[in-house]
């Protein structure tokens, strides 16, 4: 397997590699960007493979690689993984992906091979991400994560509706936000205020 080489190395500047960069970690349109739950209730946000494989093509206009170093089957945990190696730029980066397997309502395998394929799209993901795309999708979701309530608020508020003999909407409280426990506390608060 040959080296791959960036547009700026082929012109003999190193602009190229900036621009490469640049490329590799701008934001995709708002349609390629998905959603899915994750866990305790959050919103993950997510890249479908061929946006992420139009991303490497449009850095490195096809110059790029990708293959499967190993994998294997987890039964114990129930899925399938795969360790992938992306090389572009001169650049290695190496992750796994994994896929839980498919089963039958009889419990037999359905396609083990889709199971695979899946984790390789999910290995080939990460090793993109390494390289900056879609990263600030992580940031996102931190940011997303860090404006959600705190367990204190949420426990203030859940207790404060019991007190007042108001229905705890619990799925509500997964996803409220810091701002919105606070507002809602600071009126069920002040009403109780204006009550005395």
């Amino acid at each position: 397997m040959g080296r791959c080489v960036s547009l700026s190395e082929n012109a003999g500047g190193g602009r190229g590699k900036i621009k490469s960069r640049e490329i590799l970690e701008k934001k995709f349109p708002k349609k390629e960007v998905k959603t899915r739950p994750g866990r305790k209730g959050q919103e993950v946000y997510y890249l479908e493979t061929a946006s992420v494989i139009r991303r490497l093509n449009e850095a490195w206009e096809g110059d790029w690689s990708f293959e499967v170093k190993d994998k294997g089957i987890d039964r114990e945990a129930g899925c399938v993984w795969v360790l992938g190696r992306l090389t572009c730029g001169g650049v290695v980066k190496e992750q796994f992906g994994s896929k839980i397997i498919s089963l039958s309502s009889d419990g037999a395998m359905v396609d083990l091979g889709s199971d695979l394929k899946a984790a390789t799209s999910d290995a080939l993901k990460k090793c993109a991400t390494l390289l900056g795309v879609g990263i600030y999708l992580y940031e996102e979701e931190d940011e997303a994560l860090s404006r959600r309530a705190s367990q204190k608020q949420k426990d203030f508020l859940r207790d404060l509706l019991k007190e007042k003999g108001k229905a705890v909407d619990e799925e509500m409280l997964k996803t409220i936000s810091s701002e919105e426990a606070s507002r809602l506390i600071d009126e069920c608060l002040k009403k109780e205020e204006s009550k005395k």
